[in-house]
């Protein structure tokens, strides 16, 4: 389901690139918790997971790890095993993050390597092996290959060290020629400061960062110590087609803020520097190790977490654990390109009887949006999230693109894009975000850098909706308008050197589409499968969709000059169940009297695969340039009768031989490949394996010619045609038979991909009635072109005598809004109940509402909501639902382990050194936030800058940085009485938001606290201590009582008890929005570390009543709208006004 890409050299990644985070933040303590990670790299999360973990209610944690390179898997499984063992963090630094070690360093590596030797000969021998109640593997292709990884751990090369020089050297050559020459700044390593966030610009005019880098590469480690033997969990996977990436650096992963703020004496992670390392930041990075190590090792002991491994694409693995979710285990796809195996799972893990998850908590997809595109991840991914309130994917890119959500990120109108899949992207939504891009936006901009760290968070609609789903219609035609404008942001670059002449597409666009043409992310294939989930989430008339959106593909000038693809989309669009299209029929025999090949079977089926054998010397001919050889290039199957060709995206190739099983004329005839293990460095030729619809064999099958060539993008025109390298690496005649092999499925596969049901739940089904209520028959969307504007509801108010009664009653409703997804009906008088909650697929505006009535149909209709212009969703910027239980989540407000951060030290000695906390805090307004801020109208404030502008002075009070210093801090209503009493007890760093955090507790003042006379002594001691009291509007005070339960369930150690006012029936969070009274559960009352704030009466009387709270800056969503003024900032003086 992805585009062909073949690289000729690949990057061996070993370390994490990007700070760590922890995997169960979006999930409520002490739930267990099953995690998928793709494109895992590194075991950093897992690691810094673990430690996240320490001092909340324990949990049991199921983590499959999934990577594309069997050498990253056996990396984690050594150092996982040595945890087990019991070796040091002190070894282990060096065994993990020193490509330059010593001989007892060494020694650790081969002797843990052949203790895993000895018991990865079989699947079982491991099964039944010391590790295997921790550590298993989801396949045994997986377990072999890590084995074969490890033997080379042991049996190591004579010539390793001259070999692992020249393999350095070469990638240090490659290192320079993508940074830059030698003495210039070298753009690349600036992105290791985002580890130092929020403290990167402190970080950068440091240089110890920078410094520490570029000591690595020249000697291998971190430390003073000398250190020259190759390590080979580096060495060993390196070769003439594997470089180690450029941008290898052992501290990417880490927090190291703490190496350049002012912390406490009894700080978390404080560094004290050892003098064995190079640098302070080292010391930093190593202490961080140490605590994670500790916290693994404890963990494991305790026999709390699980780990699974598997080596395979991305989404070649989504898509089998969908179908093994629905079906068995077989599921024909090939595990990877230049790999002949298919993915075939564990029966004993993934049986019907297996333990195995197949459906997760939480999907972390690393980086792989960059190089996959996020709408291919959502579209593999979303059906393997179980439909949970807490259930989270999420998605990362690196690559700057400056683009806002709705600027076709999803290769189309985004919030349309997103109802059409069923997800709900919440950063945008709410347009409220702890993690700061402060720090990233600064650096990107004065540095020129190439990456801008963007991460977002995709929930299941359905599982936000306050009650079953009601199905969602879209007209077939506006439908048809939607799919087209979306097929033809997927394949711009398609022949789009004529198209400009008839198009308008302007330089910049033009320029785009030139630069990604390289690497195209997209064939029909992923189109099919978009399509595909569509169908599973959208109810129309899916025979005048079909007949819409085929002819506008074949007539619409933006595609006339792609018509070399029509054959594959047809056959994508067959193989996915989702069209029996009438280019696929017809005779399939062109000469009945003539019965030879695939012509003689039997039952012909309408697709077929074709495997061409590709020699090795025409592959190397194509790969000689050494353009070719660093930008790895896509393929695509090609099919020509003379009068036209057909071009076919989705390609599997493996380096190999093939055997066949059966005459050719048989319908049981079949293709295996036999894989030379070599590879590139071998001498085999390469198999190409593409389906092809029968009926094109038999257009003219003594003239058909069937081949491989490169996609023909703008730049391969434009670069590769100017190195001589032919468009087409090879083809030869149907007919040819030692070359040429038509088959009824893939080499090795007994079935067609993706054919089975992907488990989402398609709307249209008929809804479960409830005699009380009316009910939401049927939701229809509204577009204007390709744009979603508004959604009609149709409330039936025939399913119950007492709705019946109501209608004709002619009761006029009043509405208000419980989610952002729900719009509640009400009688305007009150007296009578009109007991009606539509949920809607996506937020709507409640001010932007209308009602009609009609035979009994009460049709509402409600316009999509705006997350920078409606004000209803600021209601919701930290909305909670309970689950399971009667637990309490949180929507986006992420879990945090207040006792396991740094905390700053806010002496008014380092008023001057803490001047970064006031530029991080106030970037918490939007640029059109400050704007308003600014303007201090009360007419034109808003709910969110109100808010804001009460966290901000909290911060700068706390802090020092402006005011009278204080930690006490007094939230009023408009009558002037004290509502909340917030007493910090530290400022901390959260290095995995790139911000901070308020350690707090909250005293909520209720008539019943105060007419109990417990607080009263307490009372009249304050006034006589600094404190900062807010009077803030009935509605910011709304938004208060809203947010304290989510900060409280942020830093929960504590466990929800069964008299837990949450568990009442008919409860919500908050309990109450009314002034004085409760609003929050009093379970975490009293659940304090001793001594959490020096005040008189504190531990006699007021912690009774007070409850942990976690405050960090509510920032914009980058996604949304901007918060950094790059103009003003320099203008301000840049980096030298925070620096000095």
């Amino acid at each position: 389901m992805a585009p062909t890409i073949v690289p000729y050299t690949t990057s061996f990644c070993p370390l994490g690139n990007t700070p760590v985070v922890s995997l169960t933040r979006s999930l409520p303590q002490g739930e267990d918790a099953d995690i998928l990670l793709l494109g895992c790299g590194d075991v950093r999360n897992v690691l810094y997971t673990t430690y996240s973990e320490r001092g909340f209610p324990a949990r049991r944690l199921d983590i499959t790890s999934c990577d594309i390179e069997p050498a990253v898997i056996a990396r984690n499984v050594l150092l996982l095993t040595l945890l087990i063992e019991g070796v040091s963090a002190d070894s282990m630094w060096k065994v993990y993050f020193h490509f330059s070690i010593d001989n007892d360093t060494l020694n650790i590596i081969q002797s843990q390597a052949k203790k895993l030797l000895a018991v990865s000969k079989t699947i079982d021998q491991w099964r039944n092996g010391p590790y295997s109640s921790l550590l298993k593997f989801c396949d045994v292709v997986s377990l072999r290959e890590a084995s074969q990884v490890w033997e080379k751990y042991v049996y190591l090369r004579s010539d390793r060290v001259t070999r692992f020089k020249e393999d350095l050297r070469r990638t240090e050559s490659l290192r320079r020629t993508i940074l830059g020459r030698p003495g210039q700044q070298e753009p690349l390593t600036l992105t290791s400061l985002r580890s130092a966030a929020p403290l990167s610009i402190p970080a950068l005019a440091n240089g110890e960062i920078i410094q520490a880098y570029e000591y690595y590469w020249k000697h291998g480690h971190l430390s003073d110590h000398q250190a020259t033997i190759p390590n080979p969990l580096f060495s060993e996977t390196l070769s003439e087609n594997t470089v180690l990436h450029y941008g290898t650096n052992p501290l990417l992963g880490f927090h190291l803020a703490t190496a350049f703020a002012k912390l406490e004496e009894n700080s978390p992670l404080r560094p004290s520097h050892d003098d064995s390392d190079a640098f302070n930041v080292v010391s930093a990075a190593r202490i961080q190790f140490h605590e994670w190590v500790e916290a693994f090792k404890e963990i494991a002991k305790e026999k709390k977490i699980v780990l699974r491994f598997i080596t395979s694409d991305a989404l070649a693995l989504t898509y089998a654990l969908q179908n093994t979710s629905v079906s068995d285990i077989t599921v024909n796809l090939f595990r990877k390109q230049l790999d002949a195996a298919p993915i075939e799972l564990d029966p004993v893990a993934y049986g019907a009887t297996g333990s195995a998850p197949k459906r997760f908590d939480v999907i972390d997809t690393s980086s792989l949006a960059d190089h996959l595109h996020t709408l291919n991840i959502l579209v593999a991914t979303t059906a393997l999230l179980k439909n949970l309130e807490s259930s989270t994917l999420w998605t990362e890119t690196l690559l700057k693109r400056g683009e806002k959500f709705e600027d076709k990120i999803l290769c189309g109108h985004a919030s349309t894009v997103s109802l059409l899949l069923g997800v709900f992207p919440v950063d945008y939504w709410t347009n409220a975000t702890a993690v700061s891009c402060v720090d990233e936006t600064v650096l990107g901009s004065v540095t020129s850098s190439q990456q801008s760290r963007s991460r977002s968070a995709w929930k299941l609609t359905a599982s936000l909706q306050s009650h079953q789903a009601s199905p969602l219609y879209i007209q077939p035609e506006a439908l048809a308008e939607v799919m087209f404008d979306i097929y033809t942001e997927m394949f711009p670059q398609q022949n789009i050197m004529a198209a400009r002449h008839l198009l308008d597409i302007d330089d910049n666009e033009f320029g785009r589409i030139f630069t990604e043409s390289l690497h195209p992310q997209f064939d029909r294939g992923s189109f099919a499968a978009f399509l595909r989930r569509v169908k599973a989430n959208v109810s129309t008339m899916w025979e005048s969709f079909w007949k819409k959106f085929l002819k506008m593909i074949s007539e619409s000038p933006k595609t006339a000059l792609d018509q070399t693809h029509w054959m594959d989309l047809v056959i994508q669009l067959h193989l996915a169940g989702l069209l029996a299209e009438s280019a696929m029929k017809g005779p399939i025999r062109s000469n009945p009297h003539v019965l030879s090949g695939h012509f003689a079977w039997k039952d012909i089926p309408e697709a077929v695969c074709l495997t061409v054998v590709v020699p090795r010397s025409r592959v190397s001919k194509a790969f000689a340039s050494e353009r070719i050889k660093t930008n790895a290039p896509t393929l695509e199957g090609i099919l020509d009768v003379g009068k036209s060709q057909n071009s076919f995206g989705n390609v599997h190739v493996v380096f190999g031989h093939v055997e066949t099983f059966g005459r050719k004329d048989d319908d049981d005839f079949s293709v295996t490949i036999c894989q030379d293990p070599l590879g590139w460095q071998g001498t085999a030729p390469l198999i190409a394996s593409f389906y092809v619809a029968s009926k094109t064999l038999n257009d003219d099958p003594e003239r058909l010619t069937v081949g491989v060539g490169f996609f023909n993008s703008l730049f391969n025109i434009n670069y590769w045609d100017r190195d001589g390298v032919p468009s087409i690496i090879h083809s030869t005649t149907l007919s040819d038979s030692s070359n040429v092999f038509v088959s009824k499925h893939e080499p090795g596969m007994s079935g067609y991909p993706f054919t089975v049901d992907d488990g989402a739940t398609t709307t249209g089904a008929a809804l479960s009635t409830n005699d009380n209520k009316p009910v939401t028959t049927q939701i229809c969307a509204n577009l204007e072109g390709i744009k979603l504007v508004s959604l009609c509801a149709c409330v039936d108010f025939e399913s119950s005598q007492q709705a019946k009664a109501l209608f004709e009653a002619e009761i006029k409703a009043t509405m208000c809004q419980s989610s952002p997804l729900t719009i509640d009906l009400k009688s305007k008088a009150g007296e009578i109940p009109l007991p009606c909650s539509i949920s809607f697929p996506t937020p709507v505006d409640l001010n932007k509402v209308c009602i009609e009535r009609s035979h009994r149909l009460m049709e509402v209709v409600a316009h999509i909501a705006s997350p920078l212009y409606s004000e209803n969703l600021a209601t919701h910027i930290y909305s909670m639902a309970l689950i399971k239980d009667h637990i309490p989540v949180a929507l986006n407000s992420y879990i945090i382990n207040l006792d396991s951060l740094p905390a700053l030290n806010v002496s008014k000695h380092y008023t001057v050194v803490n001047k970064w906390l006031e530029m991080l805090v106030t970037h918490q307004f939007s640029l059109r936030e400050r704007k308003i801020f600014e303007e201090d109208r009360p007419t034109s404030r808003s709910l969110r800058v109100d808010f804001k502008e009460s966290v901000f002075s909290m911060f700068m009070r706390a802090s020092g940085l402006r005011g009278v210093q204080t930690n006490i801090f007094a939230i009023e209503d408009t009558g002037g009485g004290n509502q909340l009493l917030i007493f910090v007890r530290a400022i901390l760093i959260h290095g995995a938001e790139g911000s901070v955090a308020m350690d707090a507790a909250v005293v909520p003042i209720t008539h019943q606290l105060i007419n109990s006379g417990k607080l009263e002594a307490f009372l009249r001691m304050l006034p006589e201590q600094p404190s900062c009291a807010k009077r803030v509007g009935d509605e910011e005070f709304a938004l208060w009582k809203r947010a304290i339960p989510a900060f409280a369930e942020r830093c929960r150690t504590w466990s929800h008890g069964p008299n837990c006012e949450y568990k009442m029936r008919g409860a919500t969070v908050p309990l109450t929005t009314t002034p004085g009274e409760q609003f929050i559960c009093s379970c975490g009352n009293g659940q304090l570390p001793p001594g959490f704030i020096k005040l008189p009466g504190w531990d006699e009387v007021a912690a009774k009543h007070a409850v942990r709270v976690a405050i960090s800056p509510t920032f914009a969503a980058p996604c949304v709208e901007d918060s950094v003024d790059m103009a003003s900032f320099l203008a301000h003086g840049g980096l030298d006004g925070i620096n000095t």
